[in-house]
């Protein structure tokens, strides 16, 4: 029985940890982490919901957040509770090396 137990919550927590999403591209997370601010959005990584500091953060999905929200670099955030994170399409990017990056877009939609 404490197999079970165990085996069950060890699928439940790493279920939680990566790019939680549904069919229609909504994201389940609502925490974010801001590495590099940029004029209209920034990059960053999508929060796991076990996530307690900013280090926690960096193990999550890295993403481009494709709106203005006057992000400096650094910054952690939350989205309220009437918007979503929305998977939408990919943006590409050269790293400070040189290096051509492709990394997944998100969008900010109001859940109505």
């Amino acid at each position: 029985m404490k197999k079970i137990i165990l085996l069950i919550v060890f699928f439940f927590l790493f279920s939680n940890c990566c790019f939680a999403r549904n069919n229609n591209g909504i994201i389940k997370n609502r925490r974010g982490l801001v590495v590099q601010a940029l004029d209209n959005g920034a990059l960053g990584y999508i929060c796991p919901r076990w996530a307690l500091c900013s280090d926690d953060c960096r193990s999550g999905q890295f993403v481009y957040f494709n709106f203005n929200d006057d992000f400096v670099d650094n910054q952690r955030f939350t989205i309220p509770k009437d918007y979503c994170l929305f998977a939408n399409g990919v943006y590409k990017y050269t790293n400070k090396d040189n290096v051509y990056k492709t990394v997944r877009k998100v969008d900010l939609f109001y859940k109505y």
